[in-house]
């Protein structure tokens, strides 16, 4: 049975059912499924997958039409005269799921009730999820209810009988929806990723369409930038740079961003976008790969435009939130160079977990429901987020709060800066999920990064990418692992080193939180040099100031660090020295060397391998994967200097090596999942930052006057909101303070947890621990060194 496009000849008055307070029934199911076609047709043509979006959008509050949901919504609780107590016979989506179980055609049945049964939650399991028998005396009761109260209105707004509707909703009918899913499963290998992408994309449509029904107005968003824009910031920037600095002009690596750049543009115009889906941009570090990567998102974005007659959104993603404001920001002064003014929500948009709440367009700013929707369902036309936020919605299908925004990557653009930094393991999955979403959903995927995984094969941007590498000499790794090396040596050396070269900034880069404070601590109370700390026990609104100070800083600092000052932190140093550790992560710290080529002589980068004297372990087998550390002893062996010339080569083997030696376990367990739609273990099989086996507890740092007063706000509103607030109004400001909060937030193991316990205090109405200013919390942590413990246990990062 076909449902028309149409709107049915009957108005709004004629209509008593209602779905929220103040609207009807009809009026909701017609807007939703409006919106949701409307989406769809912007992103592709399918006659049959349009019919089951309409039908899915129309049915997913069929159960509304009870009175016990009707006497629900109709209640006033603050104008009556007593309080009541609604049962179950309320609730809505099951019935509503079981209702477009029979009216969709086969290929879409399962595929609607699951996503209608969980709109307002997250889907667990399809084994769960269609074991209703316990269900069905409520059902029954609605159904009956239905049939006496709302079964003729009903028919006007479906404009047909559901008489055959009445009789299919049996127990026998509906014990069937399990045995159909029983019996797939065991056939064909079971469920498919196309399978499961399809729900995700129908799941994310009326998750999408039912919110933006409610919200006051729909964001229309600009036309794509175009690609020009990225070049004429950057010839202002370099012409500001030489403006300053004309001796630049000779420098080899300013020099070689400009051929680079010249070769992308080149190479850009002979892609084929209609057959083509995988790129690369694979250039040494310092080489400009922000500038190139918005650049080739951008032309793409208008020749598809042109040609096709749509313009990509771009998703760009990176892998830490240390450089997603310095990505953000060099975004936003493009747009701001080229226009004049400062950019929209709806043109640019930064998001991640510290990202304040808000949402402003052309010509509206947008509070509370309406924008947190618009804000987390990604509405503007360039995303800067987290490799975690899109590979949370690409593999944590099912899920409520992050499921809605799958339908915003059809037909983008997605940008993976610093690609390595992806877990090995995860390798054979991602090749799958993004060969799926590249064929059936028309995404297109630039792979950014000096150090090229062998993830998919792609087009090269910069054909010529060898050699640059080659013709740089920024850098010498220098090899010391023939012996390990105690952390009170490694110290005395880094003091010897330090003392020696006054007219040298230092970089030592460890693998644990104990052993970097150690070190720090030698560091400062042995020399007269200043000398920074970064850890992730230093929160992040401090973290990101000491890495702003080091950028802008023109004293030769000794910073010592853990890994997070690897990838994309924008420093420039003179030695460095590194904990053993994989090739990658080597190059990655040593693109903090001699970046912008000032020195002549390469920068030296000292590798040493560090020994747990107490346990017997060498330091990175507390982090890395063993077969990663294996792989670069044997490539590095014998190789006591490695110049800059030979790291690609050295890249080339080690990416080789891995492919030949990952593991696909964690992906032949995510297929598993998939082939009997277990979500929640789908979900839970894909994290991206893997802390399950490292117990950990959350804490806030009172460290200043802001986050006193944020945890005043969270308290005062906590005690009061009911006065002068709706519940969504409490709920955006609550979320938008812990945001701000987050700012504030460390992560620490049990040991240390237990050593701060009789400290800290909690933030009342909430299970959110903080360690106060006051009391003894000057002498438990620090903003020079984070947590002061002397039995502080081994933290990774």
């Amino acid at each position: 049975m076909k449902l028309s496009d149409k709107t049915f000849s009957f108005s709004n008055e004629d209509f008593n059912l209602k779905s929220h307070p103040h609207q009807s029934l009809k009026e909701h199911l017609e807007g939703v499924t409006s919106i949701a076609l409307g989406i769809f047709d912007k992103q592709t043509e399918n006659s049959e997958k349009r019919e089951a979006i309409k039908k899915i959008c129309m049915a997913h509050d069929f159960g509304k039409a009870t009175s016990f949901f009707q006497d629900y919504i109709t209640y006033d609780e603050k104008s009556s005269r007593q309080s009541r107590k609604f049962g179950t016979e309320k609730n809505h989506s099951l019935l509503s799921a079981i209702f477009a179980y029979w009216w969709l055609p086969e290929p879409y049945k399962l595929m609607g009730y699951l996503a209608i049964k969980r709109h307002h939650g997250s889907i667990k399991n399809t084994k769960d999820e269609t074991e209703l028998l316990d269900e069905y005396d409520i059902l029954e009761k609605q159904l009956a209810d239905i049939k006496e109260n709302s079964q003729c209105e009903l028919e006007r707004i479906y404009d047909m009988k559901l008489d055959d509707f009445l009789k299919f909703a049996n127990r026998g009918n509906i014990r069937q929806i399990r045995k159909n899913w029983s019996q797939e499963k065991r056939t064909n290998n079971g469920y498919t990723i196309d399978y499961i992408l399809e729900f995700s994309y129908f799941y994310s449509l009326l998750l999408t369409a039912d919110k933006m029904q409610l919200i006051d107005e729909t964001p229309d968003l600009p036309s794509q930038k175009p690609s020009f824009a990225v070049e004429k910031y950057k010839n202002h920037v370099r012409e500001e740079l030489l403006s300053k600095n004309p001796l630049l002009e000779k420098s080899h690596i300013f020099n070689i961003r400009e051929q680079i750049f010249d070769e992308l543009k080149k190479e850009l115009q002979s892609i084929d976008l209609k057959s083509e889906s995988f790129f690369s941009i694979n250039i040494p570090t310092g080489s400009g790969k922000t500038f190139l990567a918005y650049y080739s998102a951008l032309y793409m974005a208008n020749k598809l435009e042109k040609k096709y007659g749509y313009a990509p959104d771009i998703v760009y993603t990176l892998p830490f939130l240390s450089i997603i404001d310095q990505n953000y920001r060099e975004l936003a002064n493009i747009v701001k160079y080229n226009q004049n003014s400062e950019p929209k929500d709806t043109e640019i948009l930064k998001y991640h977990s510290l990202s304040e709440i808000k949402y402003e367009s052309e010509d509206k700013y947008y509070e509370n429901y309406d924008a947190r929707f618009c804000f987390d369902n990604w509405q503007s036309k360039i995303v800067t987020t987290t490799f975690v936020q899109l590979f949370n919605t690409i593999f944590k299908i099912g899920n409520h709060s992050i499921g809605h925004r799958f339908h915003r990557i059809v037909n983008s653009i997605i940008i993976l800066d610093e690609i390595q930094e992806v877990d090995e393991k995860y390798y054979p999955i991602i090749r799958q999920f993004f060969n799926k979403l590249a064929s059936e959903y028309n995404v297109k995927f630039i792979f950014v990064t000096a150090t090229m995984p062998i993830l998919i094969d792609s087009h090269e941007l910069v054909p010529n990418k060898k050699t640059y590498f080659e013709d740089l000499n920024r850098i010498k790794i220098c090899n010391h692992l023939s012996e390990s090396s105690s952390l009170d040596n490694f110290g005395d050396l880094l003091l010897e080193d330090i003392e020696k070269r006054p007219d040298k900034s230092f970089l030592i880069v460890l693998n644990t939180i104990k052993t970097s404070k150690d070190i720090f601590e030698l560091l400062q109370e042995n020399t007269d040099r200043q000398c920074v700390y970064l850890s992730t026990e230093i929160y992040p609104k401090a973290r990101l100031e000491k890495i702003d100070f080091i950028k802008r800083s023109e004293e030769n600092l000794v910073v010592v660090s853990t890994q997070l000052i690897e990838a994309g932190v924008d420093i420039d140093m003179d030695v460095i020295y590194r904990d053993f550790c994989p090739l990658d992560s080597i190059n990655q710290t040593s693109g903090r060397a001699n970046r912008n080529g000032k020195s002549e002589e390469p920068s030296e980068v000292h590798l040493y391998r560090l020994k747990d004297e107490n346990t017997g372990y060498y330091y990175h087998n507390y982090i890395y994967p063993p077969f990663l550390i294996d792989i670069t002893q044997d490539i590095l062996k014998d190789k006591n200097i490695v110049e800059e010339k030979d790291i690609y080569s050295l890249n080339e083997k080690y990416a080789q090596n891995i492919m030949k030696k990952v593991s696909h376990d964690i992906s032949t367990e995510i297929s598993k999942h998939i082939q009997v739609l277990d979500f929640k273990k789908l979900r839970n099989s894909f994290e991206l930052i893997d802390n399950k086996d490292i117990p950990k507890h959350d804490v806030i740092i009172e460290a200043d006057s802001t986050c006193s007063s944020i945890i005043n706000s969270l308290v005062h509103l906590h005690n009061n909101w009911k006065e002068n607030k709706t519940q969504w109004e409490y709920n955006f400001e609550i979320k938008n303070l812990f945001r701000r909060l987050n700012q504030y937030k460390i992560s620490i193991n049990n040991k240390t947890y237990s050593s701060l316990h009789d400290s800290l205090q909690e933030i009342k109405g909430f299970d959110v621990e903080y360690l106060p200013k006051n009391c003894d919390s000057t002498q438990l942590y620090s903003e020079e060194r984070g947590i002061i413990l002397d039995n502080s246990q081994i933290e990774i990062f």
